[in-house]
């Protein structure tokens, strides 16, 4: 009797380690090797850094069509803080650059230029430039569009981004969730040992 017992335990407990361990390896293959490695007929590398340029393209592809472009970015601005913002800047530019730049170019001009004047014509550039702020964002916008890669730039930052990194901020948020995955391996393995305990009495 005590001889069956120690068979019991001895067959669940190898099941469950056996389970345990081959989740662990499993869970250890997401990653590691990190490069390509041979073992005698066949070759060994971690799945993320095996199809990290597959990934990184996913990625991309999802990214750009499904979950942000320019022209979403462009449409959440809020256009009232947008045309504030503009005509600060407009309004720094054109007091540090007006006044000079025509006493620069226009010396016999400048000397009939009083400051009502020049806060007249400053006031007209403002004015113009931001009547026209969406022609100027819809170009901007469309420059954007033609001239950058959206899904280029993904790319090459996830193909960048470190598989040591990666790893460390996958394990630290999905901790939990991994270590119920082998728990669960050796749960299996030990039913597995379960049935083969129960199989070898009747064989």
């Amino acid at each position: 009797m005590n001889q069956i017992i120690i068979k019991l335990f001895l067959i669940v407990g190898i099941g469950a380690m056996i389970g345990w361990i081959t989740n662990y390896i499993a869970i250890k293959m997401l990653f590691r090797p990190y490069k390509e490695m041979n073992f005698l007929f066949f070759k060994i590398q971690g799945l993320i850094p095996k199809r990290r340029s597959e990934i990184a393209v996913s990625i991309a592809d999802t990214v750009q069509k499904e979950l942000i472009s320019l022209k979403d970015i462009t449409n959440s601005l809020n256009a009232d803080e947008l045309e504030e913002k503009m005509g600060a800047v407009i309004d720094k530019i054109l007091e540090e650059k007006l006044e000079s730049e025509i006493t620069k170019k226009f010396p016999m001009l400048a000397m009939f230029l009083s400051d009502e004047i020049i806060n007249k014509i400053k006031s007209m550039i403002k004015t113009s430039i931001l009547e026209n702020k969406e022609t100027i964002i819809n170009m901007f916008t469309s420059y954007l569009e033609e001239k950058i890669d959206f899904k280029k730039i993904i790319i090459e930052n996830v193909e960048a981004f470190s598989l040591e990194k990666l790893e460390e901020i996958t394990y630290s948020l999905a901790k939990k969730e991994l270590k119920h995955i082998e728990v669960i391996g050796a749960i299996l393995g030990g039913i597995i040992g379960i049935f083969q305990f129960a199989i070898s009495l009747f064989v």
